[in-house]
């Protein structure tokens, strides 16, 4: 193998180890958390504490409408209890007991207008608890998957490792350092470009015929004048 293949061979190994590394790093983002059990998540938490609150203003408007039953009570007690002796009085009275009735009435109709709301909040909750359930299941469903996936990818970026080691083992450290250090000037990190015809095929730009005839040669670095990476000709 020639020191350019070895070099092509090498860049073809760091791309797909890159890829990996990629692939990698969006499993363990899915697996970190699920956009749809967090909706989910967040739908009946929005739905628990709407009931809650219902629920609270509900008891308190029960607790007024007992205050207001003790009233009536108490005051129809007094109206009949023969201890009003003005007529002015019982008229008073008698007027407070209706007020309190139409009082009682508006509270009644109220307290069932949010016991049926309550229901209604109630069945959200429950389509909430099910979908979060669902949304739970397929995640676990999706990370098992997901896991598996990235077991192989490990087991496969140890195996690249091992290929790329053997291979830098017989490149010399200056043509090393070379590769290495256009690895990282390229933004999609390639330092060796394939001869395409004529022409780049990382840049798309012509090459000399003397370039190309030394890149099949393959003993000796050579450059595309324009993106400045290696050159390689199979």
């Amino acid at each position: 193998m020639s020191m350019l293949q070895t070099l092509f061979r090498l860049q073809t190994l760091d791309s797909s180890t890159d890829a990996i590394r990629v692939r990698l790093y969006e499993i363990d983002r899915a697996l970190a958390e699920s956009p749809a059990v967090n909706h989910a998540r967040a739908e009946l938490q929005q739905a628990e504490s709407a009931l809650r609150s219902l629920a609270s203003e509900l008891k308190l408007l029960e607790l007024d409408l007992q205050g207001i039953e003790q009233k009536i009570k108490d005051e129809e007690e007094r109206l009949y209890s023969g201890k009003i002796r003005s007529p002015k009085e019982m008229l008073e009275v008698q007027r407070e007991v209706e007020l309190l009735k139409q009082r009682r009435e508006q509270m009644d109709e109220r307290i069932i207008q949010q016991m049926e709301e309550l229901e209604q909040l109630r069945a959200v909750r429950a389509r909430c608890e099910s979908a979060l359930a669902e949304a739970e299941r397929t995640f676990a469903d999706d990370s098992r998957q997901l896991r598996e996936e990235r077991t192989k990818l490990l087991a496969q970026a140890k195996s690249l490792l091992e290929q790329r080691e053997a291979l830098c083992a017989v490149l010399s450290p200056t043509v090393l350092q070379t590769y290495t250090e256009l690895r990282k000037r390229k933004a999609n990190g390639v330092a060796v470009s394939v001869v395409k015809g004529v022409t780049c095929s990382q840049c798309g730009e012509a090459l000399a015929s003397s370039v190309i005839q030394m890149a099949r040669h393959g003993e000796q670095l050579v450059f595309c004048d324009n993106c400045g990476r290696i050159v390689y000709a199979s």
